[in-house]
């Protein structure tokens, strides 16, 4: 169970009922976990590309306190805003264009871009 890991390619669902069942047979046997514990073990048991769901699930939880619901439908409810907006895929990438000076083209197709440095 501590180095239980989301498998790529399933759904969250079923991670998280594997998740809970692991749970159910551990209280079964007497064992008794905090459930701020279970919600971030559960939190843990994700792959670093939910890093950015995870703080931001723990940033905004209630006098920030993760409870395994509050973990819970927090994972179902992210890949549900995931696969809505197409982002199916492990790594969501940013692609930032033309960084640096603004380069414009004069009417010969040549740059008219302008120094930033002043005169003093």
């Amino acid at each position: 169970m501590m180095t239980s890991k989301y498998k790529e390619g399933t759904s969250t669902n079923d991670h998280v009922s594997e998740f809970q069942s692991v749970m159910n047979q551990l209280l079964g046997m007497g064992v008794k976990v905090n459930d701020e514990i279970l919600g971030l073990w559960l939190l843990a048991t994700l792959l670093d590309y939910w890093e950015t769901f995870r703080v931001s699930l723990i940033n905004f939880a209630p006098q920030g306190i993760i409870t395994l619901d509050l973990a819970k439908s927090g994972v179902l409810n992210e890949e549900v805003r995931r696969r809505s907006q197409g982002s199916t895929s492990q790594f969501e990438v940013l692609v930032t264009e033309n960084k640096g000076r603004n380069r414009e083209k004069d009417g010969k197709g040549r740059d008219k871009s302008r120094s930033k440095s002043r005169e003093i």
